[in-house]
């Protein structure tokens, strides 16, 4: 289902929540984290075979199960929020 989660966001703006070690988001067509402002995502075409997504702060990788969320601030990782599943 996390695979599919991004796609199918894209076009029917749902919402998927993730729980992670490290913490918890959200994502519809932009990625919510608590109060933080939101981050809008674009695909990234060299991952083919998992949905990965990401800005210059962020990114959102998912295949299969395994889900991850990296917030990088001057290419230096600030978060890593890992094991996380669709709630």
């Amino acid at each position: 289902m996390a695979m599919m989660a991004i796609g199918a966001m894209a076009a029917e703006k749902k919402t998927y929540k993730y729980t992670c070690k490290g913490g918890g988001f959200s994502v519809t067509a932009i990625l919510r984290i608590g109060a933080e402002s939101p981050q809008t995502l674009i695909a990234d075409p060299d991952t083919p075979d998992a949905d990965s997504y990401k800005n210059k702060d962020y990114e959102f990788y998912a295949l299969k199960m395994f889900i991850t969320l990296t917030h990088k601030s001057h290419d230096t990782v600030v978060k890593f929020y890992t094991a996380c599943r669709v709630e």
